[in-house]
């Protein structure tokens, strides 16, 4: 099961790296993942009203529509119960081991690219849900680019921001 869920569609491959979260915040996890949620639910909202037909709506969210609400619209397991069990706990951060394929950094670009275009909608109120904060769009760069990095050989960088949304 990837860490990227639904966004690593890829086939996978046999070489596996080692990537290791560390200090990884539990509450802006959370919230990440709800927001993340929410937006995936409205897009896939927009994408069962079929084609947009006014044309004060921007060609490119009709496209992002389709990409976030019928390509990726259907939810794929995810690893989150080490995140939910910490949170339980009442732990602050969590540090978490994955074994990815190399492709994984291309799901990662994949995603952090569709998810920056969404928050220009949310932020143009063309969208009902919120752009992400500043503390979960400084957490999604850590979180991907962790991947990036050390599947490229470099060594893990703990989180050292917010441990709030």
């Amino acid at each position: 099961m990837s860490p990227l869920g639904r966004y690593d569609d890829m086939p996978g491959d046999h070489d596996l790296h080692e990537v290791r979260l560390l200090n990884l915040p539990v509450r802006v996890l959370i919230a990440s993942r709800e927001r993340h949620d929410d937006l995936m639910r409205e897009f896939a909202l927009l994408a069962l009203g079929g084609p947009f037909r006014r044309p004060e709506v921007p060609a490119r969210l009709v496209e992002l529509t389709h990409v976030l609400g019928v390509r990726y619209g259907s939810a794929k397991e995810r690893p989150d119960e080490l995140v939910d069990a910490a949170h339980a706990r009442g732990e602050d951060t969590v540090d978490l081991t994955y074994s990815v394929p190399a492709h994984v950094v291309e799901s990662a670009d994949t995603l952090d690219a569709l998810m920056t275009e969404a928050d220009g909608f949310c932020r143009s109120e063309q969208l009902l849900t919120l752009a992400r904060s500043e503390v979960m769009v400084e957490f999604a760069t850590w979180y991907l680019g962790e991947f990036r990095r050390q599947i490229a050989g470099e060594p893990a960088r703990p989180w050292d921001g917010p441990l709030d949304p």
